[in-house]
């Protein structure tokens, strides 16, 4: 997708301002999981970019998240807190690690996420009150290059983006 989402936030690079060859646009798969409101995001790296460093905002729930890459930070999804004893976490990942999915919990908004590499899991983030589990892998040979939902003040829903 090239453009803008609703926020009119830039999530993704001109295909004129890609300075390396693309191995495959990022593509949503799986189900969307979490609540039905919010607006909607698309936050990816496009190949051959790749995720370094992942940050959570949560208490209750996961407020935000935002991903940096080999070429910087990308637009924030959700918010970073309503509360002032918000937590705030982040992990980054080795020079041969990369994103293989995320396991959630949620109801109206993802209450709980740890996200899996092909190495190691980070989390669990958030609260414990998601009614629904659900873990939601990258079929083999593939990886998380971002995500895709609904957002507002916090993540109402949640999906992966694949490369």
């Amino acid at each position: 997708m090239r453009g803008r989402n609703v926020e009119g936030v830039r999530a993704e690079q001109p295909i004129a301002a890609q300075s390396r060859p693309l191995r495959g646009q990022p593509e949503p798969y799986g189900q969307e999981c979490g609540g039905g409101g919010g607006v909607p995001y698309r936050v990816f790296a496009v190949p051959p970019v790749r995720i370094r460093k992942v940050t959570i905002w949560h208490r209750q729930f996961v407020d935000g998240i935002q991903i940096a890459t080999d070429d910087g930070v990308l637009p924030q999804i959700g918010g970073t807190g309503r509360h002032h004893d918000v937590q705030t976490a982040t992990f980054e990942l080795g020079p041969d690690e990369f994103l293989t999915g995320i396991s959630v919990e949620y109801w109206t908004y993802l209450d709980r996420i740890t996200f899996h590499t092909n190495q190691t899991s980070h989390g669990p983030f958030g609260g414990t009150g998601g009614r629904v589990q659900k873990k939601l892998l990258a079929p083999a040979g593939r990886a998380v290059a971002g995500f895709a939902g609904h957002h507002w003040d916090f993540i109402d829903s949640i999906q992966l983006m694949i490369v």
